[in-house]
């Protein structure tokens, strides 16, 4: 059985609800063991970060943890960050969308810097779903109320870049992160 994507309960939970969304959409509730769920929220709030990482708060390590974890379950995953992270033709998420996975991205906004889930494309639209109830959305994001097992957000795939690079300008090349996740059938 699936389950509705989640919302975020502090102001700093967004990267493993944000992973557990992706998971969830993933597979069936009965499939996932509370000891990922756990392992999940421990890596995160310990901040176990190590240089590999270049600072960031867990994300490398949950990703690290899962693929080790899940991979007799069919997880594939694939962490990126720095100048490996950028949208274009041929780029490592498109392709993981177009095979049935999702995505986790750090977001830079007003608001700052958060985690999304990545859950579809379609040649008119990328989904995804902001685990931080009641943001502001810019011009070109679409609010979605309808499909909570999916997405609560959707953007043009027009207005992709020139969205994205608004909210990256002064952002540091090292900063960027995306964690693939595709199930590979066994």
């Amino acid at each position: 059985m699936k389950t509705p994507l989640s919302y975020q309960v502090t102001p700093n939970d967004s990267a493993p609800v944000a992973i557990i969304n992706a998971l969830s959409n993933l597979y069936e509730r009965e499939e996932l063991d509370s000891y990922l769920i756990e392992g999940i929220y421990t890596l995160s709030y310990n901040l176990l970060v190590s240089k590999e990482c270049n600072g960031t708060e867990g994300i490398c390590h949950i990703s690290r943890f899962l693929e080790r974890e899940m991979k007799g379950m069919g997880l594939a995953v694939k962490y990126l960050c720095s100048h490996e992270v950028f949208l274009g033709p041929g780029c490592s998420l498109y392709r993981t969308l177009v095979n049935g996975g999702k995505a986790v991205a750090k977001i830079f906004s007003k608001d700052g810097v958060r985690y999304i889930t990545i859950t579809s494309l379609t040649n008119d639209y990328l989904y995804y779903f902001d685990p931080y109830y009641g943001t502001e959305c810019v011009e070109d994001i679409e609010i979605l109320t309808h499909m909570p097992f999916l997405a609560n957000k959707r953007i043009k795939m027009s207005n992709l870049s020139q969205v994205a690079s608004a909210h990256v300008k002064g952002i540091k090349q090292e900063e960027k992160e995306l964690v693939l996740f595709e199930r590979v059938r066994q």
